[in-house]
Parts: C-alpha cells; sequence; structure tokens
C-alpha cells in the first residue's frame, strides 16, 4: 500500500511522457517502441527514481528486453511472449509449479480425512488465483490441472472409505451394479491407482463432486477469462 501511494507520483510522470506503464507495488514495466528507446527510458527512470524520490534502484534486476527476442517474459507471475498469433499472455512454469504444489498440499492423503473443509479451502484458494490469473490464455492447461484434481479427490475419498466393505457398499449406493462394486473394492493396488479404476469414476462422477463442494477448475477459468 506505501508503495503504491509513494509511487504514484512515478506513475503520472511517465504517462505524461506518453510512456506505458505497468506496475505492481515496486515491481515495474515501461514499454518503449525499440531497443534505443528502451535504454533511454531505463537510464531517465533510474534517474528519476533515485534522484527526485530517493529511492534505491536494483541494477541487477534492471534491464532492457524485448518480448520479441526471448521466450516467455516473466513479470509478475505471468509469461509474456510472441507467436505466430502475435502478443500472448500466459502463465509462467514457476507459477504453475507452484499453483500446482499448493493444490497437492491441500488435497493430500492427511488433509483430506474430512473432505468437505478441504474442498471448501481448495476452491477459496483456486478462487483466488483464477481471479489473479485469469486474464492469461491457459485453457489446455487448465484442463489438465483439472483432471488431476480430480483423480486426487477421488483418490482422498477412497482412502477414507478403508474397508473394502465400506467401499462396496458406497459404491452400490452410487449406482454401481454389485458385481463391479466387489472387483473394485477388493482391488489390492494404491488408492491412486484404484481412484483411476473405471467403476471407480463412474461413481464419482464430476457431477456429483461438484454437488459435494468441488471447485470446477475449467468451468470457473472460462467464466473468469471471458470477463478480459
Amino acid at each position: 500500500m506505501l508503495a503504491n501511494v509513494y509511487l504514484n507520483e512515478f506513475d503520472q510522470e511517465f504517462l505524461k511522457r506518453g510512456v506505458p506503464c505497468i506496475r505492481y507495488a515496486d515491481d515495474i514495466v515501461l514499454l518503449a517502441e525499440s531497443k534505443r528507446a528502451s535504454e533511454r527510458l531505463l537510464e531517465s527512470s533510474t534517474k528519476y527514481l533515485e534522484e527526485r524520490l530517493k529511492l534505491t534502484v536494483n541494477r541487477e534486476k534492471s534491464r532492457t528486453v524485448s518480448v520479441f527476442a526471448i521466450r516467455n517474459f516473466k513479470f509478475l507471475g505471468f509469461a509474456l511472449g510472441r507467436n505466430g498469433k502475435g502478443i500472448y499472455v500466459r502463465v509462467h512454469t514457476k507459477s504453475w509449479k507452484k499453483f500446482k504444489s499448493r493444490l497437492k498440499e491441500l488435497s493430500s492423503r492427511k488433509r483430506c480425512q474430512s473432505i468437505k473443509p478441504s474442498l471448501e479451502k481448495i476452491k477459496v484458494y483456486a478462487r483466488g488465483w483464477l481471479n489473479y490469473y485469469g486474464i492469461a490464455s491457459m485453457k489446455n492447461n487448465i484442463d489438465d490441472v483439472n483432471g488431476w484434481l480430480y483423480h486426487r479427490i477421488r483418490m482422498c475419498i477412497w482412502k477414507q472409505w478403508k474397508l473394502p466393505r465400506t467401499k462396496k457398499r458406497n459404491l452400490i449406493k452410487m449406482g454401481i451394479h454389485e458385481y463391479y462394486a466387489n472387483m473394485a473394492a477388493n482391488c489390492r493396488r494404491g488408492h491412486w491407482y484404484c481412484a483411476n479404476l473405471t467403476t471407480v469414476k463412474k461413481a464419482m462422477t464430476k457431477e456429483r463432486l461438484i454437488n459435494s463442494g468441488f471447485y470446477d477448475l475449467a468451468t470457473a477459468y472460462q467464466s473468469v477469462h471471458v470477463n478480459y
């Protein structure tokens, strides 16, 4: 908050000069039309920050780059670059890794001993993440993570059921034929493997999990992204 107030003068100064400025707290990106112009801009902006505002600029992190010449220029967790369709905005690889790591933590077997509170925590975290990154193009990636997360939730539920007789009873309640329910319930493979059995997936459909509180990432992303 303090940085936003203090650096507002900087924003206004460079906007008056006709320089497009993107800033979040003390992370700043200034846009120029050529390499030479960007070098002059780096020099003048550094001088303004240090001499006018009495701030110290980290020279090692201050540089000029071309989004046309490099791949995945990273800024605030986003990757900017150029492809055959023009300039793109995506979620940076490191941001994806952090997102998936946090979801893995929230959907761990230990955390999911009580499934509904875990689903609520996942929803709160994922909704905030999508509200921030929703401007980026990521349909294929979000579909992959969504499928992986469904798998993890099925695994947690399967582990909760523990005993074969409990698994069989619950599968039958979900509409599975007794024969197939019995086969799945007595599967001796690990929880992750069993959660991907056709029988288990037919029982724990997306619709059923969503009704239980699952936050569907793909649907939420479509809703957020369409607003940009």
